[in-house]
């Protein structure tokens, strides 16, 4: 388990947030803290350039803090970067400020270098739909609940000994909930036994920790998982709610809607890994890698 293995649905509630920290990769770290982070092209982006463009964007701020977000932030800067080089290669004239600035000029450029689509058929919509059957239907919701020793100051080992006394509890017969109750550095689930709630694992990020828990039988406990240098933690489901498919007929004007953004989607993702060919872009900061990247040896 990598130091994104966090539950991103439920790290307002879990995790004290302090004097605004980024969650990013490479732990939890301040905004004050600069590094180099990607190179694109012959420009360097830096942590203090991605946050300087989060706290003027509103729909970036919020990922600031939360697991992964800092990482999305920074594909979005490169996807940009990339687009603008791109169209200065080609001479697409640049709107004013007035008239809608870096905003206008990004949709400028994916216009003129995406394809124009056929409109979609019905069949289109149909394959989609029963190619996506998780997006029609309600969610895998699983009643989960924890046991966490947070990682205090680097102490390392305290945490393990700590969770390691919790799951010899466990091995003797004393209840989760008691166990939850004495061991727990949660103070959110601590009083309630370790109780969660319910949640849908569609919010869990990332898949190998979504896994873990979907491999969990209901009254299963899970062994110790260690979060890199935030946390260990035990796991406990105790009821699942199993996932109900929505009928085409309910969902037919979502699924137009989605079927349409799915293609777009594609065809941007398809031409950005054109133009990281064409610019180059380098991460110079493994950790900050998109997560479906391969890491470097």
């Amino acid at each position: 388990m990598n130091r994104r293995l966090y539950i991103s649905v439920l790290v307002s509630a879990m995790l004290c947030l302090s004097a605004q920290p980024i969650y990013a990769g490479t732990g939890i770290i301040s905004m004050n803290e600069d590094r180099s982070l990607a190179r694109v092209h012959d420009h360097v982006i830096t942590l203090q350039e991605l946050v300087s463009f989060a706290k003027g964007s509103p729909n970036f701020y919020g990922h600031l803090q939360i697991p992964c977000g800092p990482e999305k932030i920074l594909e979005e800067m490169i996807r940009r970067r990339l687009l603008v080089l791109e169209g200065q290669d080609r001479n697409i004239p640049k709107p004013t400020e007035d008239q809608g600035g870096m905003e206008l000029y990004i949709r400028r450029v994916l216009k003129y270098l995406l394809p124009e689509f056929p409109p979609l058929t019905e069949a289109d919509v149909r394959t989609f739909y029963e190619k996506h059957t998780e997006v029609f239907s309600t969610p895998l919701m699983l009643r989960v609940f924890q046991i966490k020793a947070l990682i205090k100051n680097g102490d390392v080992a305290s945490a393990l000994a700590r969770i390691e006394s919790a799951r010899q509890a466990l091995n003797k017969g004393t209840t989760f909930g008691d166990v939850a109750r004495m061991y727990s550095d949660d103070s959110f689930s601590r009083d309630r036994g370790g109780e969660l709630g319910f949640i849908p694992m569609e919010k869990i990020d990332p898949p190998e920790l979504e896994q873990t828990l979907r491999a969990l039988a209901v009254g299963q406990i899970s062994d110790i998982v260690r979060m890199d240098q935030a946390f260990f933690v035990i796991y406990l489901v105790k009821d699942r709610r199993e996932p109900v498919l929505d009928p085409y007929e309910q969902v037919a004007d979502a699924a137009w809607e989605k079927a349409k953004q799915d293609r777009r989607a594609s065809a941007q993702a398809k031409l950005c890994r054109k133009l990281e060919n064409k610019w180059g872009v380098e991460y110079i900061d493994p950790e900050w890698k998109p997560i479906n990247m391969e890491k470097n040896p």
